[in-house]
């Protein structure tokens, strides 16, 4: 039986109609994966009977298979530590689109990356069951025994004149089955057939009896966007953001019209990005603020007419006060180490970092990059670049280890201590981990 699931890293080459199944694409699959630049422009390039993928990482739909695309860290990572490192990226950054809650278990230790979205999905459900299911009230006709509500006259006159044993009955009855738990139940009928892990598919068995008496097929999609969140609806806001790119992803005839691709894909470069920012401003010391993508510089101002030109963004602009004593720019990048021990930055990140000490008159930058097994027994790595006048810019080359939640930052060494970007400063005390 063909999987219906393809694993790629970032930056790969896909074939298209060659090789075994699971790792190329149909010429179908590639045309949906080239319609995907419309909502992620680079997301990827068509070559000569290949897709080249680029520097995003997560779920694609591609008709009757998902494509997963996990972070490359580290080339000889199995699949399963890169899904850990992008739910980790993802945990931490804090701004992503959906909640995303660490699947428990270590029956989802192989699992697909779209398995432990699933995971995610349940997980926002049983909190809701755990709390009870949401009731509302529900206008119903029935002929009854007994009075209930209001008697339907019309109805009761023309059908039981000559049954003194039936009422037409109008009533309000308080029920599970309103458009909140069908929708929720929705979500637990589409996601039933990607499932593959067993334990998983217990758990989605036992949620599914709990909604018994919820009518998903009456849910309709598009009340989605039309919801209103009153007090009593807002622990459902999880699991229905997750309902919503579930139908989207998975349930085609659910979504008729709509010309996009469906997906669930993430920009590494501006994870890694927030991830950083997130795990510095945790504790920056006192006195000290960390300002993330500052925006108050400009590279140029035209000479005549004075405007400014080609703004500057750092990731992290570290200040005491009114001094800019830091700033660090995070690269989603692949370090090599030199025959001298020493770690290499690419040149144009070299560039980058000096006009950044140029312009906000900061002597002490960092490049900050995803730690890899490659680079162990580096040397801890310092440059200086000159600046005009004869002054230099310390540049330190730091790195973070990205295989467990304690992100420990690494400094051209394989010892996990070596502190945090605010030592550049020296009035801020030396930190050993993060």
């Amino acid at each position: 039986m063909r999987s219906r699931y393809v694993t790629a890293l970032e930056h790969e080459r896909l074939p298209i109609g060659q090789g075994p199944p699971g790792a190329s694409l149909t010429d179908e699959e590639a045309e949906r994966l080239l319609v995907s630049n419309e909502q992620h422009p680079g997301f990827c390039e068509r070559g000569y009977r290949s897709v080249t993928l680029s520097q995003y990482c997560g779920v694609v739909a591609l008709g009757e298979r998902v494509l997963e695309i996990l972070p490359k860290v580290d080339e000889r990572l199995p699949p399963e530590e890169c899904r850990g490192i992008l739910l980790r990226l993802l945990r931490h950054a804090g701004d992503i689109p959906l909640p995303l809650r660490a699947p428990a278990g270590q029956h989802l230790a192989h699992a697909q990356l779209l398995e432990m979205f699933i995971a995610s999905f349940f997980e926002a459900v049983i909190g809701i069951v755990k709390g009870g299911l949401l009731h509302r009230y529900r206008e119903a006709e029935e002929d009854l025994p007994v009075v209930r509500g209001a008697i339907v006259a019309s109805r009761q006159f023309a059908l039981h004149s000559n049954r003194p044993d039936r009422i037409a009955c109008r009533y309000d009855d308080l029920t599970v089955d309103n458009t909140w738990n069908r929708l929720l139940k929705l979500g637990l009928h589409v996601v039933r057939p990607w499932m593959r892990n067993a334990a998983l598919y217990r758990q989605w068995t036992e949620l599914w009896a709990i909604f018994g008496e919820v009518d998903h097929t009456l849910a309709d999609p598009r009340a989605l966007g039309r919801l209103v969140y009153d007090r009593h609806a807002v622990r459902y806001r999880a699991a229905i953001e997750w309902v919503g790119w579930i139908v989207r992803l998975l349930s085609p005839s659910l979504r008729a019209g709509e010309s996009e691709v469906p997906a669930l894909l993430f920009d590494t470069n501006a994870l890694f990005e927030s991830v950083v920012g997130v795990l510095l401003r945790r504790d920056p010391g006192h006195g000290v603020e960390i300002d993330v993508k500052e925006t108050h510089q400009h590279l140029a101002r035209f000479v005549e007419s004075g405007p400014k030109a080609y703004r500057l963004l750092p990731d992290l602009v570290v200040r005491r006060g009114e001094k800019v004593v830091a700033i660090g720019d995070a690269k989603w990048k692949r370090l090599s180490v030199g025959r001298n021990g020493y770690l290499y930055p690419r040149e144009s990140d070299l560039y980058q970092l000096h006009v950044y000490a140029a312009a906000f008159n900061c002597p002490n930058v960092a490049l900050i990059y995803p730690w890899h097994r490659e680079l162990a027994g580096s040397r801890e790595t310092r440059l200086d670049l000159r600046q005009a006048g004869g002054g230099n810019v310390s540049v330190s080359v730091m790195c973070i280890d990205l295989s467990s939640d304690a992100f420990a930052v690494v400094r051209g060494s394989d010892t996990p201590e070596l502190g945090r970007l605010l030592e550049l400063s020296d009035a801020v005390g030396r930190r050993q981990s993060i």
